[in-house]
């Protein structure tokens, strides 16, 4: 159905085993797949095709879930923003709650540069050493901390510099 695929190419539903099954074996591929695409079924390990980035966990509010950025945690792959085509180790994490809400909205994706600082009212995801992932918007970086801004309640958030382990930038959203 068209309008399934349209879907999963807009990242709204994802591609289920059987039907990739299907796919590979009209592309010709089988079940062991071609370079770069395929899904073992014996070990379960799913390796992109080219233009796919991993799909992470969650990102969301401090009192929020954890975000860890490992490969248990990966939900799948999905195609690469164009903003993403010259970032290494590019990647992407769905949105799970309702801070950044109405620019980000739960189920959508955010599209990322890893350990890249933003810019001032650029957004961002700030991974604490909690292993907390926060989707905020940056305001500033002083001496001992940075500032954040979330939309929903409106407010700043200060997290210390010794708090933090990774910044991403966000480069694009579905």
């Amino acid at each position: 159905d068209s309008s399934q695929v349209n879907r999963m190419f807009n990242g709204k539903r994802r591609l289920q085993y059987h039907e990739r099954l299907k796919v590979d074996e009209w592309l010709g591929l089988g079940q062991q797949g071609g370079p770069g695409q395929s899904l073992t079924p014996a070990t379960g390990i799913v390796v992109a095709g080219p233009n796919m980035i991993p799909l992470y966990g969650y990102v969301g509010a401090a009192s929020e879930g954890r975000l860890t950025l490992a490969e248990q945690n990966l939900r799948g792959y999905v195609a690469m923003h164009p903003a993403q085509q010259h970032v290494r180790e590019a990647f992407a994490l769905e949105v799970n709650d309702i801070s950044m809400s109405p620019r980000y909205e739960p189920g959508e994706i955010v599209y990322l540069a890893p350990n890249r600082w933003p810019s001032r009212d650029q957004d961002c995801v700030v991974v604490t050493k909690e292993g907390e992932g926060l989707l905020k918007r940056f305001v500033r970086r002083e001496h001992a901390k940075i500032v954040l801004h979330q939309l929903n309640p409106d407010e700043d958030l200060d997290i210390a510099l010794d708090d933090i382990d990774a910044i991403h930038t966000v480069v694009g959203r579905n």
